[in-house]
């Protein structure tokens, strides 16, 4: 079972390389993306501390604004970079630098080989009332959302700006451009979690279609938190349809739906984490509570 974690991080080196350790395997290879808004000095820690595991790639760095496109651009980078190696990968799992795996290294690949061919991906259509979105989350596609020099401009919705040069450029906005987006057709919308596993099949399908279709990838240039409606609508809509299993395998506490990112976990959550039967959990951050990632491995150890 050959395996390609793909993770996108963008601070806190020891911790993603304590998570890249505990993963490391002979059969493991790891395609990592630091966000290029990222201190040099936190680069070039990752980089150094990491220089003896030949098995992990740095790929193309991208300005990684929350919810931005360019989260997207970073994972298709790094199924660029696997294709592009010519092995034969059987899964490749998205994670980010502060998840952590919750099973033991066996387990997942036990996992893996009990639901080969299965793509897991959560998806959800839309517009769909469990999302806390005007619309069910249309407004996510069909809006304009646009970020310029810090300030966030969605268009046809209206706000008030600070600078007098925003409220101009929000004015040229509306009268220039169409007030609703159009969407391909043939294509139904979906959303669910940025986190997925994927088959090497599937991966390869996505990274040929990617260089074919550049009109449907650029569709999603504008869109709001893409990483949680690009896969979904792209794989739901593809021959991989039926292979897929509606599941997350990312174990996270949200506060409320409407919440913009996942709770901390710490020691508190070790309960529900170790009686979840998902294979990673997040996020977790070691400046506020290492303990857990101790009590976790204690977990996996025992279990092992």
């Amino acid at each position: 079972m050959r395996i390609a974690y793909i993770i996108l991080a963008h601070k806190y080196p020891e911790q993603l390389v304590r998570l890249i350790s505990k993963l490391n395997t002979d059969d493991v290879s790891f395609f990592l993306h630091i966000d290029k808004k990222s201190d040099d000095k936190i680069y070039h820690q990752i980089v150094t501390q990491l220089k003896d595991f030949p098995n992990v790639c740095f790929i193309k760095r991208y300005h990684l604004a929350w919810g931005s496109f360019d989260i997207v651009r970073a994972s298709l980078e790094g199924i660029k970079s696997i294709v592009e190696t010519g092995k034969y990968f059987d899964y490749v799992i998205h994670l980010s630098g502060q998840d952590y795996l919750t099973k033991s290294n066996e387990q997942i690949k036990n996992f893996l080989q009990e639901n080969k061919g299965r793509e897991f991906l959560e998806h959800l259509p839309l517009p769909c009332s469990k999302w806390g979105w005007k619309n069910g989350g249309l407004t996510r596609v069909e809006d304009w959302h646009i970020t310029w020099k810090g300030e966030y401009f969605c268009i046809p919705a209206f706000r008030e700006f600070k600078s007098p040069i925003n409220s101009l450029l929000y004015s040229l906005f509306i009268f220039l451009l169409p007030k609703r987006r159009k969407f391909p057709q043939g294509f139904a919308l979906y959303g669910g979690s940025q986190f997925w596993c994927l088959t090497g099949e599937c991966i390869k399908w996505i990274n040929d279609f990617v260089k074919q279709n550049p009109k449907f990838i650029n569709r999603f240039n504008y869109t709001y938190c893409t990483d949680e409606l690009f896969y979904q609508t792209l794989i739901v809509n593809s021959p991989f349809k039926e292979k897929i299993i509606n599941a997350c395998l990312t174990y996270v506490e949200w506060s409320n739906v409407n919440a913009f990112h996942p709770n901390i976990l710490s020691k508190n959550d070790f309960d529900k984490i170790s009686e979840s039967e998902k294979l990673f959990a997040r996020k977790f951050d070691m400046t506020r509570d290492s303990d857990i990632l101790d009590m976790i491995d204690k977990m996996i150890l025992s279990k092992s």
